[in-house]
């Protein structure tokens, strides 16, 4: 099989149940001999086909759980595959491969929904794991087919809604967006952003409110802080890392046990308080903030500036460094306002010795004004857009 240089991982798939079927398209016999030897060993039952026309027509009288398909094939291309797979079934996970990457090819294969997009030579490990989280995003999803066609319609709706958050869930993966030090000219810390590959509640805004709906705020949080724990496990030497904190997450116990996986980096960490409007929900929010400064904890708070509650959160939670509302930063090189409402805010955090990060700086010139106004970390397009580990700032 084709594949870095790497042992394969053992496939953690639940004992006891049936085997996930998966359909492995490809015209090299030796990497297609080798994929289904070391998926077998993971535990999953495969099918082959080593054309396009065959594999649509196993695709149309089979049911797969998952389609691992290379994108160059006789006959028909995977992306012919992926586009017949989505016709009939719009649930199936389909994974592309290929060992010559391109930009249309990945354009057509995001527009008709592929799962991931693998470069030969396959990675093992990234491989497993998208595997596992095709099987569990399919398997929820056929159980979200099942419900909306046996219940009434008010808990259909409540029960798809649960099955939308756990695809979500299944889907979740960290973005990092880097915070820099312009005098530095240098990396000071990432902030980790919540990403999902479920393209129906692909919004952080729209998956927050969702397990807000559902009570589910701990297991979301849970889910974000340990994976933000494996990355800065991979990477000990990270300068620092930003992990944004619903205020619901404040009540969570796990939060604050010495045993919880971002615990272990917790001396590392700005744990980012949103939703601020919140605050009033926990009755003991200062202590509740002392202990996290025990466990070495840092806090930060964003959007200084956006009005009441953004100088209120900063009284109340006394933060070690606060982030600019980035509605003060957008077109600050064009109103006066907004320098001197930016001025007057750095002046306070430079009187109250607060670290002060200017967020969202998408242009050059919004950069030079808030560098005359005394800014010097800054975080925004203009530097880096999120991405995986770990996006590199251009100065």
């Amino acid at each position: 099989m084709q594949a870095k240089a790497e042992s394969a991982p053992a496939s953690p798939l639940p004992t006891g149940q049936p085997k996930p079927l998966v359909l492995v398209v490809d015209d090299d016999e030796t990497f297609a001999r080798s994929c289904v030897r070391v998926l077998q060993s993971w535990g999953y039952g495969v099918e082959t086909a080593s054309d396009g026309g065959a594999a649509i027509e196993l695709a149309r009288t089979r049911q797969f759980d998952v389609v691992l398909t290379d994108i160059q094939l006789p006959n028909f291309s995977g992306l012919e595959i992926l586009r017949a797979v989505r016709e009939r079934d719009r649930d199936t996970p389909v994974v592309l491969m290929t060992g010559g990457p391109g930009l249309d090819s990945a354009r057509i294969a995001v527009e008709w929904g592929a799962l991931s997009y693998l470069i030969k030579p396959l990675s093992m490990s990234q491989l497993r794991d998208v595997l596992m989280r095709a099987v569990q995003m399919h398997h929820v999803a056929r159980r979200e087919r099942r419900i909306l066609h046996s219940t009434a319609e008010h808990e259909r709706e409540l029960e798809a809604t649960r099955l939308r958050f756990d695809l979500a869930l299944a889907g979740m993966w960290m973005a990092f967006q880097p915070i820099v030090s312009w005098s530095g000219k240098s990396v000071t810390a990432y902030e980790a952003l919540m990403r999902t590959t479920y393209r129906d509640l692909c919004s952080p805004l729209e998956i927050l409110k969702t397990a807000e709906t559902l009570d589910e705020m701990p297991t979301l949080g849970r889910k974000t802080r340990g994976q933000v724990a494996e990355v800065m496990r991979a990477h000990p030497d990270l300068p620092g890392m930003f992990v944004n904190l619903h205020v619901l997450d404040l009540a969570d116990d796990d939060l604050y046990s010495p045993h919880a996986p971002l615990s272990e980096f917790a001396s590392h960490i700005h744990l980012e308080i949103t939703e601020r409007m919140a605050l009033e929900k926990i009755s003991d929010i200062r202590q509740r903030v002392a202990h996290l400064r025990r466990l070495g904890y840092r806090i930060a708070v964003d959007d200084l500036g956006e009005g009441y509650s953004g100088l209120n959160s900063f009284a109340l939670l006394e933060p070690d460094i606060v982030k600019l509302d980035m509605s003060l930063i957008r077109g600050i090189d064009t109103t006066p306002t907004k320098r001197k409402m930016v001025h007057a805010l750095a002046s306070m955090c430079r009187e109250l010795e607060t670290p002060l990060v200017a967020e969202g700086v998408e242009t050059e010139s919004e950069l030079k004004v808030l560098i005359e106004l005394g800014a010097d970390l800054f975080q925004g397009y203009f530097f880096a857009k999120p991405g995986l580990p770990f996006p590199v700032p251009k100065f």
